[in-house]
């Protein structure tokens, strides 16, 4: 592991049948799924709502919510190193991941479901407390059931291909379940706005059908794979306490490849974070600023964003997103024959290449001297499409050559730990994408008029890619 490069053949077999990695991907919809309703409708759910006659439905105030989100996602952080590492050193005759998939699923499900319940139809202390014990469990359990599912990947095949394969099936339901769960809670408000039986709103109803579903997922995800893992005798179940773990936590940086993933992947979490945060003001604000051309009314209008001749800038964004999420899918095929052929190092390097300069063009967009502001924007999501499938593809397949190596110089398998340290970066650059865009907003604008700040996070998002190339740049392994 000293040498600049690693060369390391990649390895050929078959471990899985296609059914066995068909179900272990299936866990992975709910993976997507669940973070998706919250992120996108959880605050909407709570202050956001209006009746018939136009009053809003509030549970709790914006900034109540808002504070109750920052702590419940702040005490979460450190969840997932420690779930890694303990699900490491798990020792039962189902082996290490499975325990915590079986036991934290339906705990997941019933956190979710009273996110969607509150006590009171006004704000009040109960709905708060309701809230934040509902969220903090969510998170908590998200991590107990996501950390040691995502763990079992390196563990049940060694063969590089299948591994590749199995991700990439991953990656189809990852975009399954961000597209449902951008979808199915409004079409559930709808359709069942006056609740059904004993549930008392079509976003409870949905609440329900998503838990029960969420519990399904994932129990059938590690149920017909078998962990290839065997505990050392020597090796306590324990794991040695408090500073056996810190010790642990640390040596994943003594471990060469690990290091430039996982500051690649954060500067790319830092990209992804701001261009989601970004969308729909690009699509309200840049967009929305001028005068739609009769083409572009006859483009949103076939995608369902035109009222009466009127743009719904808004629904666009979303539109406007589900091309790089089904793009993406459409390139998965590709993706997984080029990361055996090319490898996966040089095919992600080009990826976050390509995904830089779409995102410094997205400051762009209304100044190119030929399309439509709306064909402008169409046109650079479709090409975001690629890279970001690239990523979904490859990224945990590289993750699981980190831990092989990691293996080679401890004796040990230590999915969990990855994972979870790759988890808490992870946080870490979700939360400052958006904090740096609110930054540029403040000083620059972000409204119709003075827009230079929506304009100006597309570049930044775009050099965050490139430096996630640079450090990338650095990984030694080829495979």
């Amino acid at each position: 592991m000293d040498e600049a490069q690693v060369e390391v053949e990649p390895t050929r077999g078959r471990q899985l049948g296609f059914w066995q990695q068909l179900s272990y991907a299936m866990g992975n919809f709910g993976v997507a799924f669940s973070p998706t309703v919250v992120a996108a409708w959880l605050g909407y759910f709570y202050y956001g709502q209006e009746t018939d006659s136009g009053e809003p439905i509030v549970y709790i105030g914006t900034t109540t919510f808002g504070i109750l989100w920052f702590i419940c996602n702040a005490l979460n952080g450190p969840t997932d190193p420690i779930v890694g590492y303990l699900s490491d050193h798990t020792r039962s005759r189902w082996g290490r991941r499975k325990p915590w998939v079986f036991v934290g699923a339906p705990f997941l499900a019933l956190s979710f479901f009273f996110l969607w319940t509150p006590v009171t139809d006004t704000p009040s202390v109960a709905n708060a407390a309701v809230l934040f014990a509902s969220l903090f469990g969510f998170w908590l359990f998200f991590t107990v059931v996501v950390a040691p599912y995502l763990s079992m990947l390196p563990d049940i095949t060694p063969y590089d291909d299948e591994r590749v394969r199995v991700s990439a099936f991953m990656a189809g339901f990852e975009v399954l379940g961000t597209i449902m769960g951008n979808l199915l809670p409004p079409l559930f408000a709808s359709l069942l706005a006056g609740g059904l039986l004993f549930l008392g709103s079509g976003y409870q109803v949905m609440a329900f059908v998503v838990g029960v579903t969420l519990v399904l997922f994932f129990w059938g995800s590690v149920l017909f794979v078998r962990e290839r893992y065997t505990f050392s005798e020597s090796r306590s179940s324990a794991g040695g306490g408090v500073g056996a773990a810190m010790r642990e936590f640390g040596s994943t940086l003594n471990n060469k490849p690990f290091r430039p993933y996982v500051v690649s992947v954060g500067f790319y979490r830092i990209a992804i974070a701001t261009t989601v945060f970004i969308a729909p003001f690009i699509s309200t604000k840049v967009l929305g600023g001028y005068e739609p051309h009769p083409t572009d009314v006859a483009l949103l209008g076939v995608l369902g964003a035109v009222d009466e001749g009127v743009v719904n800038w808004e629904l666009a964004a979303g539109y406007m997103m589900m091309l790089v999420m089904v793009g993406g899918a459409l390139f998965f095929p590709l993706v997984s024959w080029l990361a055996i052929r090319v490898g996966k190092k040089r095919l992600f390097m080009i990826a976050l290449c390509w995904f830089g300069v779409v995102l410094i063009l997205m400051g762009t967009l209304g100044e190119w001297p030929f399309f439509t502001p709306v064909v402008q924007a169409m046109c650079l999501f479709m090409l975001a499409a690629f890279p970001v499938s690239v990523a979904l593809v490859v990224l945990r397949p590289i993750l699981a050559d980190v831990i092989d190596a990691d293996e080679k110089l401890t004796g040990e398998r230590r999915e969990g730990v990855y994972n979870g340290m790759e988890g808490l970066i992870m946080k870490i650059a979700a939360g400052a994408g958006p904090l740096g865009a609110g930054f540029v907003f403040a000083a620059f604008g972000s409204t119709a008029g003075e827009n230079l700040g929506v304009r100006l996070c597309g570049p930044m998002a775009g050099v965050a890619v490139l430096l996630a190339a640079v450090a990338f740049s650095r990984y030694p392994i080829r495979k």
